[in-house]
């Protein structure tokens, strides 16, 4: 920075130890500044490198925070980059704060599509695995599973298969969008942040995957709504948009049966929580498509 640090502010969000700071020196320059120790956590260490990869050769097109430097020292990996501006979206989402990050969303993949980073994984060689979950679920059924979803596991089996093959596309993806992941300024500016995941899908991937963690247990926020708002912009089907939140649920009912890891010991309340919201819109979502005939009983 070319001067003294005189003020470093924590910031909250994510999963792994990685420090996260906005640090400012004696000029009033300020920069955010992620760490991982490898010898801690090798995983995290892997996707901070590839961060910087993606970062690094993001077109300017892209909301995202620039890329300044990597540093390594001893075991350490540092990322340094460009504050981005505003903060982490309210929780629970405001419909303001919803409709701009969607809108966000749009103009973005009109911006990225074709893909202009060819050699990014595809949505359907990273995310596929995960998305086959209700599978693993029909091999060895967790203790208390819902009833809804044993009564439906081989339809909703193949509907995860379906939601799978609706991630093809030629889009960049962000691929790992939630409210921990997005800042928004007041004037409606919005910059997504951890780019680990990025990879090529489809143009509607990133608003499913963002409307899938949404919390809305009042139904004020119309989440299936939206859902359908963003599918019939790009003339596409709202059983498909089902299809890829049946996938993402099966994902999250398999992984939250799963053991606490230490190095993210906050992850598998996450999961939990996430399983449970999810399965109300996928319930909602599904039960209204039967009775249109739209799915086989």
């Amino acid at each position: 920075m070319g001067a003294p640090v005189i003020d470093v502010r924590s910031c909250s969000g994510g999963f792994s130890r990685s420090t996260a700071e906005i640090v400012r020196s004696t000029k009033g320059q300020e920069l955010f500044v992620k760490a991982i120790r490898e010898l801690e956590n090798p995983e995290t260490a892997r996707l901070n490198r590839i961060e910087a990869a993606t970062l690094s050769r993001l077109p300017s097109a892209v909301p995202a925070p620039r890329l300044l430097t990597v540093l390594t020292h001893d075991d350490w990996i540092v990322l340094v980059t460009e504050v981005a501006p505003g903060c982490m979206p309210e929780t629970p989402w405001t419909s303001r704060q919803l409709e701009t990050v969607l809108t966000a969303l749009d103009s973005l993949q009109q911006a990225v599509t074709p893909c202009p980073l060819g050699d990014v994984p595809t949505l359907v060689a990273t995310l596929g695995p995960d998305m086959l979950g209700f599978e693993r679920v029909t091999e060895d059924p967790p203790e208390g599973l819902d009833p809804w979803i044993q009564s439906r596991l081989p339809r909703l089996c193949l509907s995860a298969r379906a939601g799978i093959a609706a991630l093809e596309g030629d889009t960049l993806c962000h691929s790992d969008l939630r409210s921990d992941n997005i800042l928004i300024t007041e004037r409606g500016v919005v910059t997504l942040v951890d780019w680990a995941w990025a990879c090529r899908g489809s143009r509607v991937a990133d608003a499913l995957q963002l409307l899938s963690s949404v919390e809305d247990p009042c139904g004020t926020l119309d989440v299936s709504g939206l859902v359908d708002g963003v599918l019939a912009r790009h003339d596409i089907a709202p059983t498909v948009g089902t299809d890829v939140l049946v996938g993402i649920l099966g994902f999250f009912v398999d992984a939250a049966r799963k053991p606490v890891d230490p190095g993210l010991p906050t992850l598998q309340a996450h999961r939990r929580r996430a399983r449970d919201s999810l399965l109300t819109l996928v319930q909602s979502r599904w039960d209204r498509e039967e009775g249109a005939s739209l799915r086989p009983t």
